[in-house]
């Protein structure tokens, strides 16, 4: 059995609907749930330790940005083959290149902005179990499952726009047809239809995700 870490991005917590059905996709993968809570991490944990590795590229400062942006859904998962199961059912990191019935494909803002991490290799998967496990307390026979499933059934009935709008204001902003106000202002006003975070914290996030379409 292979134990991996997935994570519901800020992308994923702000539109409620798509978190939750993402969360229920990755249940149906008949998978165990070994640890599941809403926690912020602290940035420098997200900065040094987490996404330490790409401290060098180009992307860096702009992920660390949005993973700290919001509260994140924590949850370790345990199964037969269960990083290639997952990453079969996320699809391409790159949401406009992942299959359209894919998690990332269907529910993914624009390019990175994805909705979940998760561990990319049974090495990484051990890897990140482990630094997470120091942070976070597993508590024996708690029903993690049932904290999974209570989370859906909050959040699967809020409004969902579709992920064709996002990408469309990313791609009028890459192709110079909406100045970077006006597009942050689309986005923030269609994540408060799908949100009930406060319109502050939307508009952090925001901030993010253009600054993510707009990296080269």
């Amino acid at each position: 059995m292979e134990k991996m870490l997935i994570l519901l991005k800020p992308d994923g917590m702000i539109r409620r609907y798509s978190g939750a059905r993402a969360l229920k996709s990755i249940l149906d993968l008949d998978v165990k749930i070994n640890f599941f809570k809403i926690l912020k991490p602290e940035k420098s944990f997200l900065a040094d330790k987490h996404y330490g590795e790409h401290k060098d590229k180009f992307f860096y400062e702009n992920l660390i940005e949005f993973m700290s942006s919001t509260e994140l859904a924590v949850i370790i998962i345990e199964s037969d083959n269960a990083t290639e199961k997952v990453r079969n059912l996320l699809g391409k990191t790159m949401c406009e290149k992942a299959d359209p019935m894919s998690i990332r494909g269907r529910y993914g803002t624009t390019k990175g902005i994805n909705l979940v991490h998760a561990s990319d290799s049974p090495e990484t998967a051990g890897r990140e179990v482990n630094l997470w496990k120091s942070i976070v307390k597993i508590e024996d026979g708690k029903d993690y499952l049932g904290d999974v499933l209570n989370y859906i059934k909050k959040y699967e009935d809020f409004p969902m726009i579709d992920s064709l709008r996002y990408r469309e204001i990313g791609k009028n902003l890459t192709d110079g047809k909406i100045a970077k106000e006006n597009a942050e202002e689309e986005i923030t006003k269609l994540l408060m239809k799908e949100t009930d975070f406060s319109e502050n914290i939307v508009k952090t996030t925001t901030h993010a995700i253009i600054d993510n379409i707009l990296l080269d």
